[in-house]
């Protein structure tokens, strides 16, 4: 039997090397490796070479068989052909110049994509016949004939796997078709992935799109809503996360919710429920620093990522912090403005005035400390609140306003802005017990504040 495979020392009818070097075999370190057709065993020697955890080489020669054996014995080569094919999976298989012996060519390719692992590559190097139309043509050769595809032949019988030509292969004495190097991978379902904040247009985006190419499009938004309504299906962690203080308004802070409490793969798995295993595209909103968890959570699903994205067109609006922030600061300008420039309109409602202490403390610079609320007649916050601590009276020059929801929603009240924190330096206090006797809050000519309790009870260091 005449020498085909070359080697250091043994030439024969092929230029192996250069063809191993055309066939852009993926990296071979810690993978499991098959030849099909293995000859004498040069490519799985490679593959042992580059540190490939399992090896295996197939061969109708009984003679081809042996010689692979002596000379990689750290490989595995059986023989037999490729009606029964070694128990995979691979992730890699290489069929090199042997597709034409096929009887069934389509077949074959589907059989060896079969042991491939869910990343797995075939690499094939075949003989494509100069055709335009998608054929089989059968090509005389020195010693039969053999049927080779087009090229838009093959295109047909790839159609149903991700495959990239690699280009050309090396060129034999006496080939009559060109060859070439294929390399081909099942085709994983694809997930487009929207993952923009809110406000970045994605649905508009999504429903415009993927409808046309007959994708079902995913809404994150719709389907934590129906689950928040209870008419959706979810485990019982993330039903409970998302039920936790749920808005319409907020799913983002929902969603950021989620994540924080590591359920991204609860939500996922809610999304992917009307995908039905197929091409979706998911208008979900992801916060950045989670969505390489999803794309690997989807890859470890068999689908294939692709994240799209773009730049906001328009101006954004402000974060909810960033707006409630500037607003209130609006709002204490023009109660700090003088009455005559506030009274822009007609009074509608009055209030009794009145005022609460809810806590005293010392602060660690010796200051006192004392908050609550009170409103004067028009629902705002008193201007000048005093304290009197024994025989002395100290008008408060330090008052922070704060929001008081709680107070506003109780009173009817046209704002929340009726919370104050009153500092004053206060030496002669020290604990509960100096605030006993002569203690009072109150506006000047108006009402005295109610304490929340006893002096002792709403006393506390405010370094605690």
């Amino acid at each position: 039997m005449a020498q085909y495979q070359s080697f250091p020392g043994a030439a024969g009818d092929s230029r192996t090397l250069d063809k191993l070097k055309a066939l852009r075999l993926p990296c071979l370190e810690g993978r499991s490796f098959l030849d099909v057709g293995c000859n004498e065993g040069f490519f799985c020697g490679f593959a042992q070479f580059q540190g490939a955890a399992r090896v295996v080489g197939v061969d109708h020669s009984e003679r081809f068989i042996e010689r692979a054996r002596q000379r990689f014995p750290g490989c595995e080569f059986r023989q037999q052909g490729w009606e029964q094919l070694p128990e995979g999976p691979f992730d890699v298989i290489l069929l090199a110049s042997a597709l034409h012996y096929a009887d069934d060519q389509p077949a074959l390719i589907r059989a060896l994509v079969e042991r491939l692992s869910d990343s797995g590559t075939l690499v094939l190097e075949l003989g494509i016949a100069s055709s335009r139309k998608a054929e089989w043509i059968d090509v005389k050769r020195g010693i039969d004939e053999r049927a080779f595809p087009s090229m838009p032949m093959l295109r047909e019988v790839l159609s149903g796997y991700a495959w990239k030509w690699m280009g050309p292969s090396i060129q034999q004495d006496g080939d009559p078709v060109a060859r070439h190097v294929v390399h081909i991978s099942r085709r994983r379902p694809v997930a487009y992935l929207l993952m923009q904040p809110p406000g970045y247009g994605k649905s508009s985006i999504a429903s415009g799109l993927f409808p046309r190419a007959d994708i079902p499009v995913v809404s994150g938004d719709e389907q934590i809503g129906l689950v928040a309504k209870g008419k959706m299906e979810a485990s019982e962690a993330l039903r409970t996360a998302i039920k936790e203080d749920y808005s319409p308004f907020h799913l983002d802070q929902t969603i950021q919710r989620i994540f924080a409490q590591g359920l991204g793969g609860d939500l996922l798995a809610l999304w992917l429920g009307q995908a039905n295993g197929g091409d979706v595209a998911l208008d979900v909103y992801v916060p950045s620093a989670h969505q390489g968890e999803i794309e690997r959570l989807l890859e470890d699903r068999g689908y294939f990522p692709v994240q799209l994205r773009w730049e906001r067109v328009g101006q954004a609006p402000l974060p909810e912090a960033a707006m409630a922030e500037r607003a209130e600061a609006f709002y204490l300008s023009m109660l700090d403005a003088p009455m005559d420039a506030r009274a822009g309109g007609t009074q509608r409602n009055r209030w009794d005035p009145v005022g609460f202490v809810d806590d005293v403390a010392m602060d660690s610079g010796g200051q006192l400390v004392i908050r609550g609320w009170a409103i004067d007649e028009s629902g705002a916050l008193p201007g000048k609140i005093c304290v009197k601590l024994g025989r002395r009276t100290i008008q408060v020059e330090k008052l922070d306003r704060q929001l008081r929801p709680d107070v506003q929603r109780h009173l009817g009240l046209p704002h929340a802005l009726v919370g104050y924190r009153a500092i004053l330096t206060a030496p002669e206090v020290r604990a509960a017990a100096d605030l006993a006797t002569g203690f009072k809050v109150f506006v000047r000519g108006g009402a005295t504040f109610q304490l929340a309790g006893d002096v002792s009870s709403i006393f506390r260091d405010a370094n605690r």
